[in-house]
């Protein structure tokens, strides 16, 4: 055990907080990019629908 067991933990804390941040900003970029691909899926899911209604009125 050290004699000042907070310079050890601080010094622990230097060094991951910006792992921790690094991180923490992948997960918000890849939580935005998921969003992203579920609104673009709905939205073409919803043309694929429209396109679909057309062609039965047509046939």
């Amino acid at each position: 055990m050290s004699e000042h067991p907070g310079t050890d933990r601080r010094r622990f804390t230097v060094l991951v907080n910006p792992k921790i941040r690094e991180e923490q900003r992948r997960e918000a970029a890849l939580r935005k990019f998921i969003k992203d691909c579920e609104r673009l899926y709905e939205k073409n899911r919803a043309h694929l629908q429209e396109d679909a209604d057309h062609e039965e009125r047509y046939q």
